[in-house]
């Protein structure tokens, strides 16, 4: 009893606890040995109270040392898709041209999805089966919410939901389509039709968004003429990746840290055609951080300044006190707000907003008024004015944006925003909590401390 209550203060303490013991992960730390990977001693996998899994150090880190090395054979990047020749089947071996009717029709993280689908549905067959069986089985973010969640959610979160379900439903019927109307007649690609669904789907580009990993391989390969290869049909870069083990450090906007893509050997502008995984094996990803980081604490990494928009609605948490956060008002709004003030812009109004951008990042933080939101209104309330060159007055507003006219006009569209935020929340308290939905209530109470700073200054 002693002992129990001993590891009860332990645990109280630091807030954590170890999770070595877990049978997904004993498997994961023998698979990523067998295959390489070397990682510093000091560091084991636990869960903590506030983040979940991450990564605790048994003993103290000081900056400069290495986290995690990964050869490159064991990240799933863009030359993991191009070597894998059955998966290029399905796009090369086709009733339909796909490489020029879907020609830059979708992003990498979309392709990645469906490849990491194409590997789940190979089960323990696959290379990538004890790494796949440790990721998540559910993520959380805004997009699983129920829908009568989402219908008291704020305007900002559920507009990126709808953009991710957009891109998500096009996408994965371009991947059906062309899946349907492939040739190949391998065993994986029968799986693939037969394990292919839409939610399958939307967990496979969960796993892509909230775990890779930026990773610039343009140095040591030609990605420069690929329309005859399966990269034809994407539309962005291929700086991504999934690096196991990696991918368990958490995110902090405090830590600071260095990748670096270690080449043994002399190598550079390799074609796509020469890919082959024995020219990767002296190729090596590494991560050192910046920070020190003392005995059983947790150690982090950054994914990059991030508001928490962003963070809930890409990566499933919400990071407090982040002072970047900002609430967003739409052009549409703004104009709708001016036309309920008798307030119409003319033609040469409307045309200069739109050549200097005033009409985007239109938005308040904890400082103010956007730049862009200023700009607008001094539009809207001096454009006529002879005695005010308006280009010179919005410039000099990056310097003093303190008009009490413009404030005051604005004030009632703030406080409607504001308003209509607090009647969410109110109606939200009374579903049952889950992280999803904490998430989203925290934004939402962070975007009424920006409004109500704003109407009191």
């Amino acid at each position: 009893m002693g002992r129990t209550q001993r590891n009860r203060k332990h645990e109280k303490l630091y807030k954590f606890h170890t999770c070595n013991n877990e049978n997904d992960l004993i498997l994961l730390n023998s698979w990523l040995k067998k295959h390489g990977v070397q990682y510093s001693k000091k560091l084991v996998l636990a869960v903590f109270k506030d983040t979940g899994r991450g990564l605790l150090t048994k003993k103290k880190i000081t900056a400069g040392e290495e986290l995690l090395n990964l050869p490159l054979n064991l990240t799933i990047n863009v030359t993991t898709l191009l070597m894998d020749v059955i998966f290029c089947s399905i796009f090369l071996d086709n009733k339909v041209n796909c490489l020029d009717k879907y020609k830059l029709k979708v992003s990498f993280q979309s392709l990645m999805a469906f490849y990491i689908m194409y590997l789940k549905a190979q089960g323990s067959k696959s290379k990538w089966y004890i790494y796949l069986e440790s990721l998540p089985k559910m993520y959380t973010v805004p997009y699983y919410l129920p829908n009568d969640m989402k219908n008291h959610i704020d305007e900002e979160i559920v507009s990126v939901i709808m953009k991710q379900r957009n891109i998500i439903e096009m996408s994965y019927n371009i991947f059906y389509d062309i899946l349907q109307n492939s040739r190949s007649s391998n065993i994986e690609v029968q799986n693939l039709r037969l394990y292919i669904s839409l939610c399958e789907y939307e967990w496979a580009y969960f796993t892509i968004n909230t775990r890779c990993v930026y990773m610039d391989l343009t140095k040591i390969i030609n990605l420069r003429n690929v329309d005859s290869s399966l990269l034809s049909i994407i539309n962005d870069n291929t700086k991504i990746s999934l690096c196991p083990y990696l991918d368990m450090i958490n995110h902090s906007p405090s830590a600071r840290n260095e990748t670096k893509l270690v080449v043994a050997k002399e190598m550079e502008n390799i074609s796509i055609t020469k890919l082959n995984e024995n020219i990767f094996s002296d190729v090596h990803f590494s991560i050192y951080t910046k920070n020190d980081f003392d005995p059983y604490t947790q150690v982090f990494i950054c994914y990059g300044d991030s508001h928490n928009l962003k963070l809930i609605t890409e990566y499933g948490f919400y990071l407090p006190y982040n002072d970047i956060d900002f609430v967003s008002f739409t052009y549409e709004n703004i104009d709708s707000f001016l036309k309920d003030c008798k307030v119409r812009l003319s033609n040469e109004q409307i045309t200069f907003i739109n050549n200097h951008g005033l009409n985007k990042e239109l938005y308040i933080d904890n400082r103010g008024l956007s730049f862009n939101f200023y700009g607008l209104l001094m539009v809207v309330k001096y454009y006529y004015d002879r005695n005010i060159d308006i280009s010179r007055l919005i410039y000099s507003a990056a310097i003093c944006s303190n008009d009490r006219v413009i404030i005051e006009f604005i004030l009632p569209l703030v406080q409607n925003r504001l308003k209509d935020i607090k009647n969410a929340l109110n109606r939200l308290s009374s579903f049952k909590q889950n992280i999803i939905l904490q998430n989203c209530t925290d934004l939402m109470k962070q975007y009424v401390a920006i409004l109500e700073k704003f109407i009191k200054c």
